[in-house]
C-alpha cells in the first residue's frame, strides 16, 4: 500500500508498520523537501560542473476547496497551497542561453536561448515559453536580460496539482533572480498567464498561478481572480482537528488534451445567449441569471451555467464555514461541488468519479472533490485528523481493487500547507 503520512514536525515521509517504501515515476514524490533541495543541489554541481553552492527556488503546487471551473468566468475560487513541489537549483548562465535538466523527464542537458520560440515536448515548451515571455518582459523594462543553468524536478508533475504553473513560476522567479530584478505578484500571473494561453494552447484563467503567488501557510486564499487580488481567510484554532487528505490516482492529467477547452468554450456561448454583450458568464447581470433563463438554454449549455452560478454561491457561503471551524457543513459544500462538476459540468473521468464515490461512504472523510477538473489526477478530501490513516488506508484498497494497475503510482497522503513561491 502507498499510503504516506507526512509528520510536519520531523518533515519526514512515514510509512505505517510493515510499509515499504515504493518507488514512483515522480523519483522525489517520496522525499521531504530538504532531500529534494540536497539532492537537486549536489546534481546542478555536477551537471555544470562547478564548486559553487547554487541559488534555489521552490515552488509548491496548490489545490482548491471550492471553485470549480469558475476562475475563467470571472468567478472568485478559495486556494491552498501544499507540500509537493516543483525545486530546481540553478547559476546565472552570464549570456542568453539556457542549459536545463528537468529529472522528471530528461537527465540530458537541453540547451537554447531566451528568445527562442517553444518547440518540442510539452516539458521543453514550457521551459523555452517562460523564458521567451521573461525576455520580452525584461527588454521591455529595460534590463539586458542572462539565462541561467538549471536542474529541476517536480514531486508529483502531471497530477491535477497545477504542477505547470508550479514550474512556470519556478522559471520565472529563478530568472528574475539571477537578473536581480524583482517580479511583483501580478507580473508573475501575468506572465504565467501568458506562457499558458499564447504558447501551450490553455484557456484556462489565473487560478492555478494566483494560488501559488499569493499561498500562505495558516489560511485559504480567496482569489478574485478578474483583479488578481487575494484575501485570506485565516485558519480557526480547530484547524489541527482535520487533515487535508490526497489521493492521486495514478491516471495523468493533460488539460491540453481533455475536454477543458471544450466547456470553457460552452460557457462563453452560455453566456452570450443570456447576455449578448457577456463574454463570460460571470459578465451575466444578476437579474438574468435566474431559472427560467437557464431553462431556455440548451440543455448543455443550461447546465454549464448552472453549474458556474451554484459554485459561485457556494465559495461565498463558505467563509464562514471555514473561519467556524464547522467541518461538516464545509465537506457538504466539496461535495456538492463535486456533484455539480460531475452533473451539470459534465468534467472528470471514471477513475476520478469512482474515487469521490468511495470517500462519500468513508468514515471521518467529511467531504472531497477533484483536482485538475477530475479528469485525471487527485482527489482533495477533509478528514477528521483521527481518521487519516484508517480512510486512506481503505480508499487506497478500495481503489486499487478496481484498478489494479496503479497499484505501483498510485498513492495517498496527507496534505501539509505550504507558502508561496521563493528563493531560498
Amino acid at each position: 500500500m502507498n499510503v504516506l503520512i507526512y509528520n510536519d514536525t520531523t518533515a519526514d515521509w512515514l510509512y505505517p508498520v510493515g510499509m515499504t517504501q515504493v518507488q514512483t515515476k515522480f523519483g522525489a514524490g517520496a522525499a521531504n523537501l530538504g532531500e529534494l533541495i540536497d539532492r537537486l543541489t549536489t546534481e546542478a554541481r555536477r551537471q555544470f560542473n562547478s564548486r559553487a553552492i547554487p541559488r534555489v527556488v521552490v515552488s509548491p503546487y496548490r489545490f482548491n476547496p471550492l471553485g470549480a471551473h469558475i476562475d475563467h468566468q470571472g468567478g472568485v475560487v478559495l486556494a491552498r497551497t501544499l507540500n509537493q513541489y516543483s525545486v530546481g537549483a540553478f547559476y546565472p548562465s552570464n549570456d542568453l542561453s539556457v542549459a536545463l535538466v528537468s529529472l522528471s523527464f530528461d537527465t540530458e542537458i537541453f540547451r537554447f536561448q531566451l528568445g527562442d520560440s517553444p518547440v518540442g515536448e510539452n516539458w521543453q515548451r514550457y521551459a523555452m515559453a517562460s523564458a521567451l515571455v521573461f525576455d520580452r518582459w525584461a527588454k521591455a523594462a529595460g534590463v539586458t536580460p542572462t539565462g541561467y543553468q538549471f536542474v529541476v524536478d517536480g514531486t508529483m508533475v502531471g497530477a491535477g496539482l497545477s504542477s505547470s504553473a508550479s514550474i512556470i513560476l519556478a522559471y520565472l522567479v529563478a530568472l528574475a533572480d539571477v537578473n536581480q530584478v524583482k517580479l511583483s505578484e501580478r507580473e508573475l500571473v501575468e506572465l504565467t498567464r501568458q506562457v499558458e494561453n499564447e504558447h501551450m494552447g490553455l484557456n484556462n484563467g489565473v487560478q492555478d498561478q494566483m494560488s501559488v503567488v499569493f499561498g500562505q501557510r495558516n489560511a485559504l486564499s480567496l482569489l478574485n481572480v478578474d483583479a488578481v487580488d487575494v484575501q485570506y481567510w485565516q485558519d480557526p484554532v480547530n484547524v489541527s482537528s482535520v487533515n487535508w487528505l490526497v489521493c492521486y490516482s495514478g491516471f495523468s492529467r493533460e488539460l491540453i488534451s481533455s475536454g477543458f477547452n471544450d466547456r470553457v468554450s460552452e460557457c462563453q456561448q452560455a453566456a452570450a445567449l443570456l447576455h449578448p454583450a457577456a463574454q463570460r458568464l460571470g459578465d451575466v447581470p444578476k437579474e438574468k441569471r435566474t431559472r427560467a433563463n437557464l431553462e431556455v438554454l440548451p440543455d448543455h449549455l443550461g447546465r454549464r451555467a448552472k453549474h458556474v452560478y451554484s459554485e459561485m454561491q457556494r465559495v461565498l457561503e463558505a467563509q464562514l464555514l471555514w473561519e467556524s471551524g464547522d467541518w461538516v457543513s464545509f465537506g457538504e459544500s466539496m461535495n456538492a461541488s463535486c456533484l455539480s462538476s460531475i452533473q451539470d459540468y459534465e468534467c472528470g473521468s471514471e477513475p476520478m468519479h469512482y474515487l469521490h464515490t468511495i470517500s462519500l461512504t468513508t468514515y471521518g472523510v467529511y467531504g472531497s472533490r477533484f483536482s485538475g477538473g477530475g479528469y485525471g489526477g487527485c482527489l482533495i478530501m477533509l478528514v477528521d485528523a483521527e481518521f487519516v490513516d484508517s480512510a486512506g488506508e481503505s480508499i487506497l484498497t478500495a481503489f486499487l481493487e478496481r484498478y489494479p494497475e496503479k497499484a505501483s503510482v498510485a498513492r495517498i497522503f496527507a496534505a501539509q500547507a505550504e507558502d508561496a513561491v521563493r528563493v531560498l
